[in-house]
């Protein structure tokens, strides 16, 4: 049985889909067998994520011949090769002699092999024969056993990397051993697991298992909660699993478990008045995304991209007053004001923006606005120090204030925040304040490469071909939309994800052969970043009209395709006049409903047959 046949009997058995790495654990303990899988699929809970293990009770037919070989063992052999299930499936004979200094490991294992339990896989390496044999064995010990056994495993494979030429614990293997250990309590095995589990979630996310990363990001929350960490410690461990779970989230479900992760934390930031924490926390919560880029140049584009976003010279406005030693920055943000409506509590952004700037957004037809997104950036700019703002704070204040007017279009604040990221020196918050003040899009996409951010490089490529569309130059936008398909190879974020997907539904648009799948693709991923700014830009893609469109937007293949429509032909027919293939055919079709509003041929008829498209 492999994965997709796991997930479709799961599915069948509890009515809902299971997530894949759950799936990918019972296929590893059942050996992929489907009959025991169907045994104990009424057991799995389908929210689980499977980064813990999922207690499960074994038919008693399956499990009571291997209880009964276990007990037929010595004692010592008994002892061995239930260390040897808590090491995992296969084991190390180095590891499985260093839990059982006392043992005799070689005879014991000899014994459970003749039992038919484990088997010698490779020079020191050993397994159990079935995986049904180690989860019995493993089921056997109590609980404090167990968690007992599993220190000693974390504390022998460190010792054991430790040392030149020998095996190292893999991270996962670490967070796991330390976590199982950590229900023995006490500071130092709580602490143990924090560390653990934290390094092995920035392993993932480095790798882009952000799920994964989330989970080991909570876990290490929940150990520090125990092990009486601050609040605001703990908070910066539940953000960063916030964060993690919003780049990668595969589902509604990840998303709202995600933004609960990190309102929460910024409720503990606010509490302690750590402006690190609550920092963190807004800005896990993401950028505002965009339209699209066909949607904004229909007279919508960014007034950055009028300001020369993509090809003009770069700004050269200085820091006026002495920033990088906590003054103020050409007046503000540290600057009392009028609109603390806008930034509740005051603090650095109490009058940081201004009353009535230029727009920095979408001046003719904005996105919709998140209120979480919006008021966890004002809450976090309103903690900022009103006065004196330390140099280590420039980075993170530049980065707030250009979300935030992003956020609300405002000009002069996210110049006031390309100033202070450049007092502050640091290229990422240069290239965020780029984004909102219309600066230089090709420095941002530098910054981005060198920083190797992925998102940088989708907003950057999506605001410059916004302003090629609007100028008319196609083959630039297409060039610019192209490459933002591409970043969505590998393991891209969510974000990412959804703009890549976008591009390429924009770039058939462009191209006059709209595709409607992909733009059903687009919309899907845009759902798991912002739902209510991905149906405002599919509609956005959907009703385009490019500078080769005719009446309702269609292009002009479709005005063919229609003319023929409205004389009654058949698809086939139509294929065959217009030599195209007869699923074209109906792509163009669907796609000339959806434009001018219809959802049969008939209607089309009735609507259009007077000669209006013509």
């Amino acid at each position: 049985m492999d994965r997709r046949q796991a997930a479709e009997l799961l599915r069948e058995r509890i009515g809902r889909p299971v997530a894949p790495r759950l799936v990918e654990q019972l296929l590893r303990r059942t050996d992929a067998d489907p009959t025991v899988l169907a045994a104990i699929a009424d057991q799995v809970d389908a929210d689980g994520d499977g980064l813990y293990r999922l207690p499960l009770r074994w038919p008693e037919e399956l499990a009571e011949p291997v209880r009964a070989a276990l007990r037929a063992l010595e004692p010592g052999a008994r002892e061995t090769v239930t260390a040897a299930a808590v090491i995992g499936r296969e084991f190390d004979l180095a590891i499985l002699e260093g839990v059982c200094p006392e043992r005799d490991v070689l005879s014991g294992l000899d014994d459970a092999a003749a039992a038919g339990l484990v088997r010698e896989q490779g020079p020191q390496v050993y397994g159990f024969v079935r995986a049904l044999d180690r989860e019995v064995c493993y089921d056997t010990l109590g609980g404090r056993s167990r968690a007992a056994l599993h220190e000693r495993v974390a504390g022998v494979l460190i010792r054991l990397g430790a040392l030149g030429g020998t095996r190292a614990a893999t991270l996962p293997e670490l967070a796991h051993h330390t976590a199982e250990a950590a229900a023995l309590g006490g500071a130092a095995r709580l602490d143990a697991a924090v560390a653990a589990s934290a390094t092995a979630a920035a392993a993932a996310d480095e790798d882009g298992a952000y799920d994964l990363a989330a989970g080991y990001y909570a876990q290490a929350a929940l150990f520090a909660g125990r092990a009486g960490w601050t609040p605001a410690q703990a908070g910066r461990l539940l953000a960063a699993s916030g964060t993690a779970r919003l780049r990668g989230a595969a589902s509604a479900a990840a998303r709202e478990a995600g933004r609960a992760s990190l309102t929460g934390a910024l409720r503990l930031g606010l509490r302690a008045s750590d402006v690190g924490l609550i920092a963190a926390a807004a800005l896990g919560l993401g950028p505002r995304p965009s339209l699209g880029a066909l949607a904004l140049s229909g007279g919508a584009a960014r007034a950055g991209a009028t300001r020369g976003a993509v090809d003009g010279a770069a700004r050269d406005d200085t820091v006026r007053g002495d920033a990088s030693h906590g003054g103020t920055v050409r007046g503000g943000p540290v600057r009392g004001g009028t609109v603390r409506d806008r930034a509740p509590g005051g603090g650095a952004m109490a009058g940081a923006v201004p009353g009535a700037s230029g727009q920095v957004g979408h001046p003719d037809e904005r996105a919709p606005v998140d209120p979480v997104r919006m008021g966890a950036l004002r809450d976090a700019c309103a903690a900022l120090p009103a006065s004196g703002l330390p140099p280590e704070q420039h980075s993170v204040a530049a980065r707030l204030m250009s979300r935030l007017a992003d956020e609300l279009g405002e000009a002069e604040l996210a110049d006031r925040a390309l100033d202070l990221a450049r007092a502050g020196g640091d290229p990422r918050a240069v290239a965020e304040a780029l984004l909102a003040a219309g600066g230089r899009l090709d420095q941002v996409v530098r910054e981005a490469a060198a920083l190797g951010d992925a998102e940088l490089h989708a907003r950057a490529y999506d605001l410059a071909a916004a302003d090629a569309v609007r100028r008319g130059d196609r083959s630039r936008a297409v060039a610019l939309l192209a490459q933002t398909a591409a970043l969505g190879e590998g393991r891209p974020t969510a974000l990412v994800r959804w703009y890549a997907l976008r591009a390429a539904a924009e770039l058939a648009a462009l191209r006059g052969r709209p595709d409607p799948v992909a733009a059903d693709r687009a919309l899907a991923a845009g759902r798991l970043v912002d739902p209510a700014v991905a149906e405002a830009a599919d509609r956005a893609l959907r009703a385009w009209s490019g500078p080769d469109a005719g009446p309702g937007g269609l292009t002009a293949r479709e005005r063919e395709v229609l003319s023929w429509a409205l004389r009654g032909a058949p698809a086939k027919e139509i294929a065959t006049a217009l030599v195209l293939g007869e699923r074209t055919v109906e792509t163009h079709l669907a796609s000339i409903y959806r434009k001018l509003g219809v959802r049969t041929r008939v209607e089309l008829i009735t609507k259009l047959g007077d000669g209006s498209a013509s």
